[in-house]
C-alpha cells in the first residue's frame, strides 16, 4: 500500500486568470467568459404563488448590491456575495418581466396539500408545468424560477435541494419513488425550457425546514452564490474551468451509471459525456440493461457498449470538428469482458491514441490522520496496482478546517484498463469534483462525470422512451 497526496487543481477564470478557489476566483476575475462590453442579460420568468413570487424576486432585489458574509473563523468558506449586475464580477443582469410571471392559485394549492405524497408530486408538477408552458408560449425566457410553494415542499419526501443541503446524501441508482423536482424537470425537458427550482428557505432565512428535510441550512452569502451560479450557468453561459496542461491530450470523460424505469421492468443506462474542461458535453439515454444470476451488477452487450461509446464520441466531433485524442470512461459498475470488446472496438474505429476505464464509486475504508479532523482532501492511498482510494472530501487547507458534517467517505477507482498512471487518473477524478454548478464549495464529493450521469437518471426515468431528451446538463441539475 502506498500514501500519496494531491495539490488542490486550479480553475480558470476570466482574463486567463487562475485560483484554487471558485468564489474567491470569480470576486477577483469575473467568469470564465465574462466580456468587458455592455454587461449581459439574463431574462427570467417566474411560476409560484404571490407570496412566494415576492419573496424569491425581493431576495434577488437585495443580493444585487452584495450579501454580508457570515461571521466564522473560517473566512475563506464563508465569504461576502460581491452582489450581481452590471457592477459586479460577473457582469451580468437580470431582467424581470411582470408579464412572464405565472401566480398559482391558493385553492389549488390547499387541494394538493390534502393528497398523499405520490399524487402531490404527480398533480403538483402538472400544475407546475402547465404555466412554465404559458411562460413559454408568452415570450420563452433564458430561465423559469419555480419557487415552489411550502405547502408542496413539506409533501416531498426525498429532500436533497443543491442550494439547502450542505452535505451529500447517499446515491440511490435504482429509486423508484415519485419526486416532484424530477417530474417537473422532465415535463420542462419538452418544451426545451430549463427551469430552476427554489424553495422558501434559500430566499427566507427565517423559514424553517420541512418536516423531511435532513441538511442545515446555509448561511445567506453562500445561498447566493449557488443560486446566482446556478442561474448563470443554465442562461448558457460558463463561470470556469478546470486547466488543461498544454502537453495534455484532447480528452473526452464519460460517465455511465444505471436507472430503473417508473414501472420497474427495464434497467436503463444513463451516459453522460463531458466534452473537455468547461464542462460541455451531452447527455444519452442507452439502452435497457440486463442482471445476470451470477453478477447482480448491470453490464451492457458488447454490441450496446460499442454503440454507447460510438454515439458520445460523434457528439464529440461534431462539436469540436475532430475526435479525441483520449477517451476517459467513469462506470458505476464493473466492466464485464463483453463491455471492453464494445468499448474499445469504438476506441479502436475512431483511431485514438489511448483509453482509460474505471469503476468509480464510494469506498468502505476510512483512513484516520492524529487530531480531530479527517484527511485532507486529495489524500489517495493505493491498495495496489487496481484499487485506489481517493479523498475528494476531507479537510482543506484553504478553508482552514473539514467543511463537513459527517466522518466522509473516500472515492474508490478501480483501473479496468488504463495508459495513465494511477496518480494521473486521480489528479483528473479530483479536478472534475470541481465541476459542479449547483454548488460553489469546491470540495465536491463526486467527480461530474457521475454526478450528472447519477442525476440525468433520476430525471429520465419519467421520460417516456419515444420523447424528447435534452441533450444539455442544464436541463438535469
Amino acid at each position: 500500500m502506498k500514501i500519496d497526496y494531491l495539490e488542490e487543481p486550479l480553475l480558470e477564470f476570466g482574463g486567463n486568470n487562475r485560483h484554487l478557489d471558485i468564489r474567491q476566483g470569480l470576486s477577483l476575475f469575473g467568469p470564465l467568459d465574462s466580456s468587458e462590453s455592455s454587461p449581459r442579460r439574463i431574462r427570467l420568468g417566474f411560476v409560484g404563488t404571490q407570496a412566494t413570487i415576492d419573496g424569491i424576486v425581493a431576495w434577488l432585489s437585495r443580493a444585487r448590491s452584495g450579501v454580508a458574509a457570515k461571521k466564522s473563523r473560517q473566512p475563506n468558506l464563508f465569504p461576502a456575495f460581491p452582489g450581481f449586475g452590471a457592477d459586479s464580477p460577473f457582469k451580468t443582469e437580470f431582467e424581470i418581466d411582470q408579464s412572464l410571471m405565472r401566480t398559482l392559485s391558493p385553492r389549488d394549492i390547499a387541494k394538493l396539500s390534502k393528497l398523499s405524497p405520490m399524487m402531490t408530486a404527480v398533480e403538483g408538477s402538472d400544475l407546475l408545468a402547465a404555466e412554465v408552458q404559458a411562460i413559454v408560449e408568452k415570450g420563452r425566457p433564458d430561465v423559469v424560477v419555480v419557487a415552489v410553494p411550502s405547502e408542496l415542499v413539506a409533501k416531498d419526501d426525498d429532500d436533497e435541494s443543491e442550494l439547502v443541503s450542505e452535505f451529500e446524501k447517499e446515491q440511490h441508482e435504482f429509486e423508484t419513488t415519485m419526486d416532484l423536482r424530477h417530474l417537473l424537470k422532465a415535463k420542462a425537458m419538452k418544451m426545451g425550457q430549463p427551469i430552476q427550482l427554489v424553495l422558501p428557505q434559500t430566499y427566507d432565512g427565517s423559514s424553517k425546514k420541512t418536516s423531511t428535510g435532513t441538511g442545515a441550512l446555509q448561511d445567506e452569502a453562500t445561498r447566493a452564490w449557488n443560486f446566482h451560479t446556478a442561474l448563470y450557468y443554465k442562461a448558457n453561459y460558463r463561470p470556469w474551468r478546470i486547466v488543461r496542461n498544454a502537453t495534455d491530450l484532447q480528452t473526452c470523460f464519460v460517465g455511465i451509471s444505471f436507472y430503473r424505469s417508473m414501472d420497474q421492468s427495464k434497467l436503463m443506462t444513463s451516459m453522460a459525456q463531458v466534452y473537455d474542461e468547461r464542462g460541455e458535453g451531452v447527455i444519452v439515454r442507452g439502452k435497457p440493461v440486463e442482471l445476470a444470476k451470477e453478477d447482480r451488477q448491470p453490464h451492457l452487450s458488447a454490441i450496446d457498449a460499442e454503440a454507447l461509446l460510438s454515439s458520445a464520441l460523434k457528439e464529440y466531433r461534431r462539436e469540436h470538428k475532430h475526435a479525441p485524442a483520449r477517451v476517459v470512461m467513469h462506470k458505476s459498475s464493473t466492466y464485464s469482458p463483453a463491455e471492453l470488446d464494445g468499448f474499445n472496438e469504438a476506441v479502436e474505429a475512431q483511431d485514438l491514441e489511448a483509453a482509460d476505464f474505471l469503476v468509480v464509486g464510494k469506498a468502505m475504508t476510512r483512513l484516520y490522520r492524529p487530531g480531530v479532523y479527517p484527511p485532507l482532501r486529495g489524500t489517495m492511498l493505493s491498495i495496489d496496482e487496481k484499487i485506489h482510494l481517493l479523498y475528494t472530501r476531507g479537510s482543506v487547507p484553504y478553508y482552514a478546517t473539514y467543511p463537513g458534517m459527517y466522518i466522509p467517505r473516500p472515492l474508490k477507482f478501480m483501473i479496468a484498463q488504463s495508459a495513465e498512471s494511477p496518480r494521473r487518473l486521480a489528479e483528473e477524478l479530483l479536478a472534475l469534483t470541481k465541476l459542479n454548478w449547483n454548488n460553489t464549495q469546491f470540495d465536491g464529493g463526486e467527480p461530474i462525470t457521475m454526478r450528472v450521469a447519477h442525476q440525468v437518471g433520476k430525471v429520465l426515468k419519467y421520460v417516456g422512451e419515444n420523447s424528447v431528451v435534452q441533450p444539455k446538463y442544464s436541463f438535469y441539475m
